[in-house]
């Protein structure tokens, strides 16, 4: 069974098809629908003028051959036997050349024009005693033959007029059809470019609002519109707006409140616990063992509380920085001496750097690092101090583990996205609030987080802060 095509497919096979965005192809379409209708007006109007031009052209060259056979006719009954100077009298012969068939003879008003330049055709419908015409091609262009018979004898009579000149200004309006429509492509794609700017300006203003909003500025909303067809959108995108804001805050006063009332019990679990740890010697091995279970577990709660009750002041945009100013060396290294100061600090000799810091704020953001490095890839083998640019520094902590793929690189710095522990039940557990804790301090900075190869082929987890001008 064939599975249906889903709309992504088709858009994604569209796009595969035509690869432009949107206003390109207003415009292509705008100036192809131009010339489509411009062309097909084109050779409409050259077929009809080139069929008036040449039907007029024919009907006069008849006439006058009629009338010119007329002449001829009359004069050789009254006994004038010069035919070629006839011929030359006759008034077509200011616009063409005129022959006569005479028994098997031929006579013709000009040196080198003959029978031959008489198409056969013409010759067979004339001989039956019909008049008739025909368009031949020659060396010297387009030429109309046109032949009559002369009443009352076998005699034949013909004229051939060139129609160079009608050609020419065939000529002129096909160059100047094509003209207007190259100025029609021009026309249509400037009325695309007009009309797609003023119907895609809805949706560059909900871009630009949504862009707005995912940078923090919640009181970004869409101008109201009075366009009937396009109030529905703003209306509808501002109450999604709105709805999302009132939800976010009910979800961060649910954390909030939730993790505020758990720091009481978790205190009481906490002095319980100092209180047997001071007595640890005398548990028996069973209960010492659950003891330190427990521990562990009140330990981690208490971590996912604090967690949870700073992510609940960034969502409510009460998290504040407590600042000093310190030595970068210093400060990191001091963070390494905590975890055991088995990890190599990587920098130049005679660097220098100072930073203004929240020192708790930044203390965190360094162990999620290195407790991350921990987990999921051994431990971080080592953490680098260069300078990015004479306003910046940056703090890289380096590990040999399996690394982390491009496209998730991204997503693992927000909040409950574990990358691919979340699919792969042999890594460790935990809530994806850690890195995204790391990137939210690092941002209140005014710096960032960003995670790149490192060149043991495992992961390179980058903070970026602004230096304090020396």
């Amino acid at each position: 069974m064939k599975s249906a095509s889903t709309p992504s497919s088709a858009s994604r096979r569209a796009q595969q098809l035509w690869p432009l965005s949107l206003r390109p192809r207003a415009i292509v379409a705008f100036a192809l629908v131009s010339v489509v209708l411009v062309g097909t007006l084109s050779v409409v109007t050259y077929t009809l003028v080139r069929t008036w031009i040449v039907n007029d052209r024919r009907q006069a060259a008849v006439r006058l051959a009629y009338t010119d056979a007329r002449l001829l006719r009359n004069r050789l009954r009254t006994g004038d036997t010069g035919v070629v100077s006839l011929l030359s009298s006759l008034k077509f012969a200011e616009n063409g050349d005129s022959l006569m068939k005479q028994g098997s003879l031929w006579y013709s008003s000009s040196v080198g024009v003959g029978r031959n330049d008489v198409p056969v055709s013409l010759q067979s419908v004339v001989g039956a005693k019909h008049a008739g015409w025909q368009i031949v091609s020659t060396s010297r262009g387009p030429v109309l033959a046109v032949g009559v018979p002369i009443a009352e004898s076998s005699d034949q009579f013909y004229v051939l007029e060139s129609m160079t000149d009608i050609e020419a200004t065939l000529r002129r309006l096909a160059a100047a059809l094509a003209l207007a429509a190259g100025v029609a492509a021009v026309v249509g794609a400037g009325t695309g470019a007009l009309v797609s700017r003023r119907i895609l300006q809805p949706l560059r203003d909900v871009s630009v609002v949504a862009q707005a909003i995912s940078a923090g500025e919640d009181d970004s909303r869409l101008t109201e519109s009075t366009d009937p067809d396009l109030e529905p959108l703003v209306s509808s995108f501002n109450s999604m707006v709105d709805e999302l804001h009132e939800r976010a805050r009910r979800e961060a006063r649910f954390a909030a409140d939730v993790s505020h009332d758990l720091r009481g019990p978790l205190a009481a679990f906490s002095s319980a616990i100092s209180v047997v740890q001071r007595r640890r010697d005398s548990l028996p091995p069973e209960a010492g063992s659950a003891f330190d279970i427990l521990e562990g577990q009140v330990e981690h709660f208490n971590k996912l509380v604090v967690d949870l009750l700073e992510i609940s002041r960034f969502e409510a945009g009460t998290a504040t920085l407590n600042v000093e100013e310190v030595d970068t060396v210093e400060f990191v290294q001091a963070v390494l001496t905590e975890f055991g100061g088995q990890i190599p600090l990587v920098c130049s000799p005679d660097f220098t750097s100072r930073v203004a810091i929240d020192k708790r704020r930044l203390h965190q953001v360094l162990a999620n690092l290195l407790e991350n490095a921990r987990l999921y890839a051994g431990g971080a083998t080592s953490v680098m101090i260069t300078p990015v640019d004479d306003r910046t520094v940056s703090i890289a902590v380096e590990d040999d583990g399996p690394g982390v793929p491009p496209d998730l690189r991204t997503s693992i710095l927000t909040r409950y996205d574990r990358g691919r522990a979340d699919r792969d039940p042999a890594m460790p557990k935990g809530t994806g609030l850690g890195l995204a804790l790391a990137a939210q301090h690092a941002a209140l900075h005014g710096g960032s987080i960003r995670v790149e190869d490192s060149p043991s082929g495992g992961a390179r987890f980058v903070i970026e802060l602004p230096e304090v001008p020396s």
